[in-house]
């Protein structure tokens, strides 16, 4: 459900979210800053129908607050500021943007033990809590969390992706699995492996049983697409059993590109167009995207070294960036 805005500015914010919405560039998070901005403009201008400059200071960087936080809290206004400028809505200065800090965070890269330790108390664990509360809730969690987590280990999709998509978008019989919606406006494709795609039959096969004619894959009780929290809590408390190490749901995501990468070595001039491919499947803008995954595979990153030092750290500019359009 979503919830009405207070200020005289309302109008325009409803007209300019429902245009986000229907170009598939909204989500969530954007709905929650753009509302916090009409509460504030609603008690401290109430009386104001057009922006000020005085309102934009909500969007100046807080002292307790990360450069990215700001850039990411700010997004909808900044948007919205363009729109009214293009509308003549307004005519205010853009905003200026915060330097954009590069994350330093390192996935975690799963062994082979972690993996089978991960899934194997995932799947007790979902096991152990229908058994101790029989509820529509724990019994979806039942049958999707040991499904959503295997898909991500073995598609490198986003998370994002996985949570949103329908069961249109996918193809049972051939394993091609349409994105539609995601990060960015891009649409790509994924094939899944055979095992992966016997496995989503049987669980499509369960789910129906139990929520039949459901529009997404993975839905909540409302067949709406579980929340952000949803999977970040529960490999949090499933991850914990396992190991004291620092991982995170989106680190599968990681795996898989380096999985990948790391089997390159040998390929030689196969590896541009493999890298293409990879690129693609994971729904990368461009291939400089890919390129930071290299920083994750010691052996193939010291033989590009070896071969072309000069140009190594043009293509590899970073380790892949994590935050919260990413996931």
């Amino acid at each position: 459900m979503r919830y009405p805005f207070k200020s005289k500015l309302s109008p325009k914010f409803e007209e300019f979210v429902a245009i986000r919405i229907a170009s598939g560039q909204w989500n969530t998070s954007y709905d929650y800053n753009l509302h916090h901005f009409d509460k504030y403009i609603a008690a401290n201008y109430p009386s104001y129908e057009e922006l000020t400059v005085e309102m934009l200071d909500w969007c100046k960087r807080r002292e307790t607050e990360k450069n990215n936080t700001c850039i990411s809290r700010t997004t909808p206004i900044r948007n919205f500021l363009k729109y009214a400028n293009k509308r003549g809505w307004s005519t205010l200065n853009p905003l200026p943007l915060p330097t954009f800090e590069a994350n330093s965070y390192i996935p975690h890269f799963f062994t082979q033990y972690e993996l089978t330790a991960f899934f194997k108390e995932c799947d007790s664990y979902v096991m152990r809590s229908y058994q101790e509360r029989r509820h529509i809730t724990t019994l979806l969690n039942r049958l999707q969390l040991p499904v959503y987590f295997r898909l991500l280990y073995s598609s490198g999709m986003r998370t994002c992706e996985v949570r949103w998509l329908k069961c249109s978008n996918v193809n049972f019989e051939s394993g091609i699995v349409k994105i539609i919606k995601s990060k960015s406006i891009d649409e790509h494709g994924v094939v899944l492996h055979d095992s992966m795609l016997q496995l989503l039959r049987h669980y499509n096969q369960a789910m129906e049983r139990v929520m039949p004619n459901r529009i997404y894959l993975f839905p909540d009780k409302k067949d709406e697409p579980h929340k952000i929290r949803w999977g970040c809590t529960f490999f949090k408390k499933i991850w914990s059993k396992v190991s004291d190490e620092k991982a995170v749901e989106y680190d599968l995501r990681s795996l898989y590109a380096v999985s990948n990468i790391s089997k390159w070595e040998n390929h030689g001039y196969e590896l541009s167009g493999k890298l293409l491919f990879l690129s693609r499947s994971m729904g990368h803008r461009n291939i400089q995207s890919t390129f930071g995954y290299f920083h994750l595979t010691p052996m193939l990153t010291d033989k590009l070294k070896r071969n072309c030092a000069k140009k190594f750290s043009e293509l590899l500019p970073q380790t892949p960036a994590y935050n919260e359009e990413n996931i």
